[in-house]
């Protein structure tokens, strides 16, 4: 059940109108397959869309093994300054098997604070150093892949509400057999220390560097891979 939990919360972090907007993410809408062993476990979606200056990203995972399901639901708002994440609004659901949980809050930036919106209290979190909610540090990553730098490192608020730091790293290029069909990517893998769990993404160029694979193992056993199935 644990290893299940952690698998969906990695992978629904990682999951529209078709306006370009000026600071570079093209909005999109992807769905993907949820495999495990070469069998299907569920679906995701990820979309992103723009509007009056800023996006919003919907994620949605949803799995079942035998008698467990576990549902994920992730709604970020934010704006981009100088090509870096500026979140507004972020709100995390699990539903499923086992206990639901939940955290909604949004990013008062001349307060210096993060609000939770169920509490109605300021945390103590300053939004000027945690800018981006982790959903949103994918489209982050999205961004700085363009780049040269080959090492990125992002200061969030994870779906708990609680501060944390992510960092990853680019690997190379690959070329993938999906669903969608081949194409070439760039590999990323997270950073972790003195952790059993490795976890992989892939984006592709010629899809304005959309998220089109991730995979997770523990202990270098699968724990399950998400691939790109559609592309709007």
């Amino acid at each position: 059940m644990k290893r299940v939990q952690g698998l969906m919360a990695a992978i629904a972090l990682t999951i529209s109108a078709y306006a370009v907007a000026a600071d570079g993410l093209t909005p999109y809408e992807t769905r993907y397959e949820v495999i495990r062993g070469g069998s299907n476990y569920g679906e995701a979606v990820r979309t992103l869309t723009f509007n009056d200056g800023r996006y919003n990203l919907y994620t949605e995972t949803e799995i079942s093994l035998l008698f467990l399901s576990d549902r994920r639901r992730f709604w970020s708002e934010f704006s981009l300054n100088d090509a870096q994440v500026m979140s507004h609004e972020f709100t995390y659901k699990r539903s499923g098997t086992g206990r639901n949980k939940g955290f909604s809050g949004y990013f008062d930036y001349d307060q210096k604070v993060i609000v939770d919106n169920d509490s109605k209290q300021a945390m103590v979190i300053d939004p000027n150093v945690y800018h981006m909610d982790e959903a949103a540090s994918i489209e982050q990553l999205r961004l700085d892949i363009q780049g040269k730098d080959s090492t990125y490192r992002y200061a969030v608020l994870d779906e708990k509400g609680q501060a944390d730091e992510l960092v990853f790293k680019r690997v190379g290029e690959e070329m993938l057999t999906l669903p969608y069909g081949e194409i070439n990517a760039i590999k990323v893998e997270r950073v972790r220390e003195n952790s059993r769990r490795e976890t992989d993404y892939w984006f592709a160029p010629e899809l304005d560097y959309v998220l089109v694979k991730m995979a997770q193992r523990e202990d270098g056993d699968e724990v399950a891979t998400l691939q790109l199935k559609t592309f709007n």
